[in-house]
């Protein structure tokens, strides 16, 4: 938010998608902790949702200042948004229906829910490896994120394996795999030391603040 508002930096060649499939992910979570009354997942993954909502709305100011030549990521978000807001949906639905004795089919359900939204979460910057590989430079990459999922994915997965609960420990290190192969474009192709992947601010914008910036004291004298 800090590179939004001065207006310095956009969103540049990174990926957007992983934002809204965090949120997504991580109340699919919550909801899943609740019924097995798990609350080591309810309350990390309701961290994780409020970092994820503050990740997505960075990452749409940022798409929203970049004009035309950010629209299509800005579109890629919406869309991303409108998707994860229907799942986000059926999760509160499935969690919320009176299903009487069938508790263990709800918890099924709502597991298979939440592997697919995690797998697409972990996947969603392989999306990305065609670029990678084409400019042999990793600026779509954010190594951090990737590293955390390697992390994330491995403990996750040791947890569900104690816990015996496959639905936890499958996608999780499937999630830890698709993290190292990530790290691995990051090493083989590095970023580009000295340049800048951001898109510049629209032309008016940088009047604005060439306005807003000069000292009519300096120029009278």
């Amino acid at each position: 938010l800090k590179a939004a508002m001065q207006g310095k930096r956009l969103l540049g060649d990174i990926n957007p998608v992983p934002f809204p499939l965090l949120a997504t992910n991580c109340a699919g979570w919550v909801a899943y902790g609740y019924l097995l009354r798990d609350y080591y997942i309810v309350v990390a993954n309701i961290t994780g949702l409020v970092l994820a909502m503050h990740y997505t709305l960075q990452a749409y100011c940022l798409c929203s200042m970049g004009g035309e030549r950010t629209e299509g990521k800005r579109k890629l978000l919406h869309g991303t948004v409108v998707g994860a807001s229907l799942m986000m949906a059926y999760v509160g639905l499935v969690v919320a229906l009176p299903l009487g004795d069938k508790e263990e089919a709800r918890k099924l359900v709502l597991g298979l829910v939440c592997n697919a939204v995690i797998v697409c979460f972990y996947a969603s910057p392989l999306a990305e490896v065609k670029t990678v590989i084409a400019s042999k430079s990793s600026d779509a990459l954010v190594f951090p994120m990737c590293l955390m999922n390697v992390i994330n994915g491995t403990l996750w997965a040791v947890y569900g394996f104690a816990l015996s609960d496959y639905l936890i420990a499958a996608p999780n290190a499937l999630g830890a795999l698709f993290g190292v192969l990530q790290c691995t474009l990051c090493a083989i192709y590095p970023r580009r030391r000295g340049e800048s992947n951001a898109i510049p601010v629209n032309p008016s914008t940088e009047k604005l603040d060439a306005l807003v910036s000069a000292d009519p004291l300096s120029e009278a004298t």
